[in-house]
């Protein structure tokens, strides 16, 4: 039996091995996929027993998709780019290759619901991990324009100074950032109404409408910013439909679910392990079944 996983501190959050192993089961790959809590100081001894031949590979979730980076033989430039890392492979070798595959999953959730990213006029809220996995394929699908809201301009700064380093031309994408922070009373909405009305896609990457997290329930915007020429992309994945897509639909905007986007980059891992194309029905079934036992 072949073994795969998820690792993370904390995990049990986790509903990956439910899908992943799912899709295991139901191609008849011998493999058994687990949650690992894994502490920052047992990361490096952790992965070195993942060299070993009975492993095929781990996902990797906060708080190290960074740190694995340096305990890796070899990290795919883009990957190396955005400074993240959520997909690892064992090689025949023993050696340990990552990747990002929350990019073309990201990709994949919005092209499901027929949106193009090419030529979009898109707006990023938050400057965090997935904030730049979002921003990387934004760029590399021919974006016309994205600007990064953040609480921090500084922050916003930093992550469009980051996108400097991906291995392709971002030439063609107008880059830009402005400050959004709903805790500070000196902070007005109304200053983002031309910004959002003037653009045709809204991604979400902050943890606002999050179960379990400090801002459950609530949305990271007001309503009156939201119209129906909008695609609204919410990366929370739990609960399925967050304040903000609910606010989303009330004004008949295209709406799509971070699920999507959990389930798209875990199939990209899958295909990465096993060679094998993933039943991606299969998983977004045990996804929601997952996320229905959690509440």
């Amino acid at each position: 039996m072949r073994r795969l996983g998820v690792i993370g501190y904390p995990i049990k959050h986790s509903i990956s091995p439910a899908f992943q192993q799912a899709a295991l089961d139901a191609l008849g790959i011998a493999a058994r996929y687990e949650r690992y809590e894994v502490s920052p100081q047992d990361l490096s001894s952790f992965l070195g027993g993942v060299r070993g031949g009975e492993w095929m590979g781990v996902n990797v979730t906060i708080p190290h998709k960074q740190a694995v980076m340096s305990l890796l033989d070899e990290v795919e430039p883009l990957a190396a780019a955005i400074g993240s890392v959520n997909s690892v492979v064992r090689r025949d070798s023993g050696d340990l290759w990552g990747c990002s595959t929350d990019v073309s999953g990201f990709v994949s959730a919005l092209e499901e619901t027929g949106y193009s990213v090419e030529d979009s006029r898109a707006v990023v809220l938050g400057t965090g991990g997935t904030a730049r996995a979002v921003l990387a394929a934004l760029l590399q699908n021919g974006a016309a324009s994205v600007t990064v809201l953040g609480r921090s301009l500084e922050r916003g700064q930093e992550l469009l100074e980051c996108m400097a380093q991906l291995p392709f031309d971002t030439a063609g994408t107008t880059l830009d950032t402005t400050r959004w922070d709903l805790d500070d009373p000196a902070f007005n909405p109304e200053s983002l109404t031309d910004l959002l009305w003037n653009s045709n896609l809204l991604v979400n990457t902050t943890p606002f409408g999050m179960v379990g997290g400090p801002e459950e329930g609530e949305s990271p915007l007001p309503t009156f910013l939201l119209h129906p020429n909008l695609t609204v992309f919410d990366a929370v994945y739990n609960p399925i439909q967050t304040p903000l897509l609910e606010r989303a639909r009330a004004r008949r905007a295209r709406v799509v679910s971070g699920l999507e986007m959990l389930v798209y980059q875990g199939a990209a891992s899958f295909k990465l392990w096993t060679g094998e194309d993933a039943p991606i029905d299969v998983m977004k079934k045990a996804a929601r079944e997952a996320l229905e036992g959690y509440r």
